[in-house]
């Protein structure tokens, strides 16, 4: 997963830098919100289940996992 600061200018969401994607490549996009999201607010976000038809992550619970242990162990320069 890559994450891509941005912003949006009322029409589009425009990167804040140069992207180096291919064409047409799906993107799912998450606002940053100013306050904390509640329990409703991620039910409602499309968060959970987000990755339940990939098939090339295998058990997205194990991929979760990998995910929050490779944020914790990463260095913060």
């Amino acid at each position: 997963m890559t994450a891509i600061k941005a912003h949006f200018d009322g029409k589009a969401i425009v990167p804040d830098e140069p992207v180096d994607l291919p064409m047409d490549t799906p993107l799912f996009v998450f606002v940053e919100s100013k306050r904390p999201m509640t329990g409703k607010d991620v039910l409602e976000s499309g968060l959970i289940g987000l990755w339940k038809d990939r098939t090339d992550i295998g058990d997205p619970g194990e991929y979760a996992r990998q995910l929050r242990e490779q944020a914790q162990n990463r260095r913060r320069d």
